[in-house]
């Protein structure tokens, strides 16, 4: 096939063009963002089979790590561009394109004319100086071993090295607006009854929110990888809930597993008609609190709030934030009850509630890229002359006597 070829696919009524990343519908474009085309150009691709959801990201995102969220949106916004029943959901695997799809060739522009050349002129032979034959033969071998120690190199790092895996820059992990947190890449910790999840919002008559209900305890979670909780723990990091407690407890947490780091809690409790934002310490044999802070908004399910732990890597502390509002700060976490479940949203028995059950807008753990800072090319410290060590930076362990501590000298003055 010719280079300025290439493949557009039809799936009727729709046309994608990926040479000029173009989507149509009966011929109108349709406008998408590049991760937005790159899901659906993999997809189609596949000619109707199903796409497992990490080669799917892999393709879309093959020199970046993101969380499985960020696939679900793209297929929540194509879901919208193409209609409903264009993309299948196969629970447990992947995405598939229900349609019938046809692959066409499509020149990119015509091949331009070759030019004919007149013939050639026969040109007598030129001799080379023999200087230059042999200087050219001496580079040719010199520049051949060369070659042969680089591949060799190369090969024994290769041998060295197996399997290299890019490290991580950045960790985003969300759950958002009423979508079932199963389709977004968590996995919830036990089976539950049948009731209705979806909560409507009854400001913009949407589904927005996402309920768990419990008479013990339970969680939708996301695990970390070694290389996530390695890079969460040198890094400042947020985890935000926006959400609230219609009774008994819920909690959002991070747990860096066993041996890595702590768990960090921030729970939501009702007592009586009180509700209280709280960072837990101990689980058993009785809860404890390294904050209790009253907060009337906890259960205001038609409008929640915004909570945040907010981790300083420098400190290995974390201070809570409601509604951008610093509240507590020096939190350290405990290692109580730590499953290696990562990122964890859900609600569990309190006192005497029968059931509990917590409403989630929006759960997101965030470790953002940070510049690394300069490497240190020289250090310079020094204490010079009479001047004060004090004034220069120095500090003194201990406390002194009184005595003059500038020396005079005799030949200087």
């Amino acid at each position: 096939m010719n280079d300025r070829e290439t493949k557009t696919f039809i799936f009727s009524p729709f046309r994608i063009d990926p040479a000029r990343r173009l989507l149509t519908r009966n011929g109108e474009p349709i406008v998408l963002k590049p991760k937005e085309f790159d899901t659906l150009l993999a997809l189609v691709k596949e000619d109707g089979r199903v796409v497992d959801k990490d080669d799917l990201m892999a393709g879309v995102w093959p020199d970046n790590y993101v969380a499985d969220g960020s696939l679900a949106k793209n297929i929540s916004v194509l879901r919208k561009a193409l209609g409903e029943g264009v993309i299948e959901t196969h629970r447990g695997r992947g995405y598939r394109i229900a349609l019938p799809i046809i692959s066409e060739l499509a020149s990119l522009e015509p091949s331009p004319a070759r030019e004919v050349s007149p013939p050639d002129i026969p040109q007598p032979p030129r001799r080379w100086p023999r200087r230059t034959v042999v200087f050219a033969f001496t580079s040719a071998i010199f520049l051949l071993i060369s070659l042969i120690a680089l591949r060799f190199l190369a090969f024994r790092t290769v041998k060295a090295n197996p399997a290299a895996v890019s490290p991580v820059h950045s960790i985003l992990i969300e759950k958002s607006g009423g979508l079932d947190p199963l389709e977004e890449g968590f996995q919830l910790a036990r089976p539950e009854g049948n009731y209705d999840h979806l909560v409507r919002n009854a400001d913009n008559t949407g589904y927005d929110r996402w309920k768990l209900v419990t008479d013990d305890q339970n969680h939708y979670y996301r695990k970390l990888n070694d290389a996530e909780k390695d890079f969460a723990l040198h890094h400042d990091w947020t985890l935000t809930c926006v959400c609230a407690l219609v009774q008994g407890a819920g909690a959002s947490d991070i747990d860096l597993g066993p041996g890595k780091g702590p768990r960090f809690d921030m729970a939501y409790i009702q007592e009586g008609d009180k509700h209280f934002v709280v960072l837990t310490t101990q689980i058993s044999p009785q809860y404890k609190f390294d904050q209790k802070i009253e907060f009337p908004g906890v259960a205001d399910v038609d409008h929640p709030h915004t909570f945040q732990l907010r981790f300083d890597h420098l400190t290995q502390t974390a201070s809570l934030w409601i509604d951008s509002q610093l509240k507590a700060s020096g939190y350290r976490g405990h290692h109580q009850y730590q499953q290696d479940h990562g990122l964890m949203f859900g609600a569990a028995s309190y006192r005497n509630a029968k059931e509990s059950s917590m409403v989630f807008r929006e759960v997101r753990f965030e470790v953002p890229a940070s510049a690394s800072a300069p490497p240190i090319q020289s250090i310079l410290i020094q204490k010079e002359g009479a001047l004060d060590p004090l004034d220069e930076g120095f500090r003194l362990a201990r406390p002194q006597g009184q005595y003059p501590q500038a020396i005079y000298q005799i030949l200087h003055n």
